[in-house]
């Protein structure tokens, strides 16, 4: 029984000897004493010395487990892989049979370095054969292939039969997040194996396929994505000393990148030559961020049918050239539309400054511009400039710019960040229409922000001369002349504006301050002349304007001498239309009228039509020599008023106009080329009609207007009374109505007319009746030799006349007119002192009696007709208590002549005939009487 006891305790003390032994394992490892033993055991493992400089142990639970602290292994290659701990899991049923079995490996923070080329080729990196199912962990790890470190990489490590590994993971390379997929193949028998490497780096994707051989000689096929949908392929040849790509293709869109490229190890760097074809450079937006700048790198382009920031380009070539000092780009040459260039050279220091040269030659600007998609600046046919580069690569500045501008020559520089474009130029001459003509096109919306200074020795706006222009303005989509400054024919003109999206005004101030408003005339339409003492005296102009483009309030004050201008409109830009209050004023009417060049008021006139005997000089309100009180009268000129213009109509909505005695108001407005109106006035001072008044071929406007006035003057001499008439326009006639009119308390009616033809002279043609004039009423502006003093009156007159102006209607004056008076008295002869002289026994001077004296009369008629400016008398009869006088002759109106024959006869027995007659100027004619008769003359029985 007792042997059948000790027969079971020999498996149970079996076991506990293992139990022990397994037991005691964990600090047999752990035991410093044992490290060199276990070192020794792991580098024959690995066929790699394997050094352990911090702690060593075995545990078994959860799972069995060796943990190596300062752990360092080095290959026969010199490769070397460093890490803080080492953990392999163990499977626990070889480990109970005495063997190691080694399920997974974690690496925490490991080294790994490989030399590269590696000597040992593909068995560098292939694991040994123990390790031919082994899955390992490495945590933040540092992989080094040469020069080159991943970094924080975190992979899994997955090893299968004849030395075939497949790694996983992420890291990053030169601060750039990297992911990547590397496959080895079974090791052939001449140690090659087939490789494959896929990786992702910032949006760039690499696909390598090929065969490592044992001398680290690796030929494949590269195929590479990189951002802006870029894809390619490269035969890739690479061997110790270098990495050579002898052809590179490459798809950009609808471009094309060929060439070849070398990557040499010995010393560090890259070359490439290449060619492309429709390349929009677009697509390279973002290379530069996974490009290595410590890689010394020299790239050669030439390429065609290009795209540079988003703007074609018919070739360029370029230089570029990398690394740790920066990056430069040499000999570039951009080909340009019409035949222009852009060359220089481009530096760019590793913390992003910039230097270098640029110039431009465009001998056809308008084609580079239309190449461009820009409209053309019309009055720059060329450019030849020419400047240095500074600031950094995201705020380049163009410093020192000189060159020229078609003729303008320029210096200045601009300064970019990144949409924005902030410059300073100065020009010897610069045209500023064309130039704000190509900016209303708004050739940098969408491109460019633009603010600076520009300033130019010598500018023009069409005829306007400027000399030394400031402006300080800024273009975003809106422009803001924010200050704006020009001498200008000897003063100053300045100001700022602001213009909406659409180039609408939406606030504005100027000022204009001249010695002389003189220069301006030039500036004035070809049909407006202004007299040049009008525009001699100070010219000042303030002006402002500010709100929305429908309703944009502005107000202006002009001063020309004495003269006074203001108005308040309110501007629609949007509609094109304004309406708001003006008012014009100045201290002296008649110095302002003379200024405007209207004569004075009392010079002498031809006596009216149906008035040939008006002749004595009647009083006017002040001599023609005494300028300072000629027509329209003392006082002052005020002219206020509202108005209002619109693409379709124009005018005066209401006016108030007071100068000397004239004084006025009512409205006139234009609609659609219609002119309509009422003018109302108190006093309607007319000036005496200017000889050379010019008729017009053809007038601008049709309509009418209805005239009315308490007092109507002619030369400062009242000679109606309350009248009222419609002047009526069109196209090829001007007419006026005469509705009434109270004349010597009478009444004057008629109506004028006067045609334009472009092929003949104006016509004119008149008819006039007055009724119940009372002569002793009448004072009219005329001088003849015989008047009258008293009677009433009655007058018809059809009157014709052609001509430009008002002496060539005197000149072809036509038609007939009638006067007839009664109960009056006629100035000039006395037929009562010829009757009593004949009656007195002593002699009289009968020959005074026929030049003076007066004659009333019973009835009076004259008839006469008119034919080239001279009026024939067909009748001219007198009848009164002392006898009758009758006349014959001609009046020259052109010349204001006359040549009459009167033949008095008065009422005595026997009859007897005294013969008067008048030649000469109207004023003075020569004067000779036939009185012999009378001395002979004796009474009947």
């Amino acid at each position: 029984m007792i042997r059948k006891h000790l027969f079971w305790a020999v498996p149970l003390v079996l076991v506990l000897a293992v139990l022990a032994a397994l037991l005691a394992l964990p600090s047999f490892v752990a035991a410093p004493a044992h490290r060199a033993a276990v070192e020794a055991f792991a580098s024959r493992l690995t066929g790699r010395e394997v050094h352990i400089s911090g702690k060593l142990s075995l545990s078994y639970w959860p799972q069995p487990e060796i943990i190596a602290t300062g752990i360092t292994i080095t290959g026969p290659d010199h490769e070397t892989i460093t890490a803080k701990a080492l953990s392999l899991d163990l499977a626990l049923a070889p480990l109970l049979h005495g063997q190691l079995a080694v399920r997974t490996l974690d690496l925490n923070t490991p080294s790994i370095s490989f030399p590269w080329p590696m000597p040992g080729g593909i068995s560098a990196v292939a694991p040994p054969p123990w390790l031919a199912a082994l899955h390992a962990h490495i945590n933040n790890g540092l992989v080094r292939f040469g020069t080159v470190d991943f970094t924080g990489v975190n992979a899994d490590l997955f090893t299968g039969a004849y030395g075939s590994v497949s790694v996983s993971g992420d890291g990053k390379l030169a601060g750039h997040k990297i992911t990547l997929g590397l496959s080895v193949g079974e090791t052939a028998d001449d140690g090659s194996a087939q490789l494959s490497i896929h990786t992702a780096l910032d949006g760039a994707k690499a696909d390598l396929s090929g065969t490592l051989d044992s001398r680290s000689l690796l030929d494949g096929l590269l195929k590479l994505q990189l951002p802006g949908g870029i894809t390619g392929t490269a035969q890739i040849q690479a061997d110790a000393n270098s990495i050579t790509a002898p052809t590179l293709n490459f798809a950009l869109g609808q471009g094309r990148l060929d060439g070849n490229a070398k990557l040499t190890f010995a010393p560090l760097g890259f070359n490439a030559n290449l060619t492309g074809h429709g390349l929009n450079f677009s697509h390279f937006n973002g290379a530069e961020t996974i490009w290595p700048r410590a890689l010394p790198t020299r790239i050669q382009l030439n390429a065609d049918q290009l795209m540079l920031a988003g703007k074609p380009f018919p070739a360029l070539q370029a230089t570029l050239e990398t690394g740790p000092k920066g990056t430069s780009i040499n000999g570039l040459n951009i080909a340009l539309y019409g035949g222009a260039s852009l060359g220089g050279t481009l530096k760019l220091t590793p913390e992003d400054g910039l230097s270098g040269h640029l110039s431009l030659a465009a001998p056809d600007l308008n084609a580079l511009a239309a190449g461009l998609g820009l409209p053309a600046e019309s009055a720059w046919r060329a450019a030849f400039l020419q400047a240095d580069l500074g600031g950094s690569r995201d705020s380049p500045v163009l410093k020192s710019i000189t060159g020229t501008l078609g003729a303008d020559h320029v210096n200045g520089q601009l300064r970019l960040s990144g949409n924005h474009a902030a410059f300073q130029l100065g020009f010897d001459h610069l045209d500023l229409t064309p130039l704000a003509t190509w900016l209303g096109q708004k050739p940098l919306a969408g491109l460019l922000t633009v603010d600076g200074e520009l300033t130019a020795a010598h500018a023009e706006a069409g005829p306007v001369k400027l000399s030394n222009l400031f402006v300080d303005a800024a273009l975003d989509g809106t422009l803001n002349i924010r200050r704006a400054t020009a001498d200008l024919y000897g003063g100053i003109a300045g100001g700022s504006v602001t213009l909406d999206k659409d180039f609408k005004v939406t606030s504005a101030h100027a000022f204009l301050d001249l010695p002389s408003a003189a220069p301006l005339a030039a500036l004035l339409p070809a049909g407006i002349k202004l007299p040049p003492d009008l525009l001699k005296p100070h010219f000042s102009l303030v002006m402002a304007a500010a709100g929305p483009p429908t309703a944009l309030t502005a107000s202006a004050v002009a001063r020309l001498g004495h003269f006074t201008f203001t108005a308040a409109p309110v501007i629609n830009l949007v509609q094109q239309s304004a309406r708001g209050a003006v008012s014009l004023r100045h201290p002296n009417t008649i110095e302002a009228l003379q200024l405007l060049g209207v004569e004075k008021g009392c010079s002498r006139m031809a006596p009216l039509p149906g008035y040939p005997f008006q002749g004595v000089k009647l009083p006017c309100i002040a001599e023609a020599d005494t300028p300072a009180l000629a027509f329209p009268g003392p006082g002052a000129l005020s002219l206020r008023a509202r108005f209002t213009y619109t693409p379709d109509q124009y005018g005066l909505n209401d006016f108030v106009l007071s100068a000397g005695l004239l004084n006025a108001s009512g409205q006139f407005m234009v609609h659609k080329g219609r002119l309509s109106g009422q003018i109302n006035a108190g006093t309607l001072a007319l000036p005496s009609l200017p000889a050379n008044l010019q008729m017009p071929d053809s007038l601008p406007v049709s309509g009418s207007v209805a005239l009315s006035a308490d007092h109507v003057l002619y030369a400062g001499t009242q000679i109606f009374g309350p009248a009222a008439g419609i002047l009526s326009l069109a196209p090829d006639q001007a007419s006026f109505k005469l509705t009434q009119a109270s004349i010597g308390n009478g009444n004057l009616t008629g109506s004028m007319s006067l045609k334009f033809s472009a092929k003949a002279p104006p016509a004119l043609s008149a008819k006039f009746l007055a009724e119940g004039v009372d002569a002793s009423k009448l004072n009219l502006p005329q001088s003849f030799p015989l008047t009258l003093s008293s009677g009433q009156i009655s007058a018809t007159a059809s009157l014709t006349a052609s001509g430009y102006t008002a002496k060539a209607w005197e000149a072809t004056l036509g038609g007939s007119a009638t006067i007839t008076a009664s109960n009056g008295t006629l100035n000039g002869l006395s037929l009562p002192g010829i009757v009593t002289a004949l009656g007195e026994a002593k002699h009289m001077p009968f020959s005074k009696l026929l030049t003076s004296g007066a004659t009333p009369f019973t009835t009076l008629t004259l008839a006469g007709n008119f034919a080239q400016g001279n009026c024939s008398l067909t009748q001219a009869q007198l009848t009164a208590p002392s006898g009758s006088v009758t006349a014959k002759g001609g009046i020259d109106l052109f010349d204001a002549t006359l040549a009459l024959r009167l033949d008095a006869k008065p009422n005595v027995k026997p009859p007897l005939t005294l013969t008067t007659r008048l030649i000469g100027a109207w004023a003075k004619p020569n004067r000779s009487s036939d009185s012999s008769a009378a001395y002979d003359w004796k009474p009947a029985p």
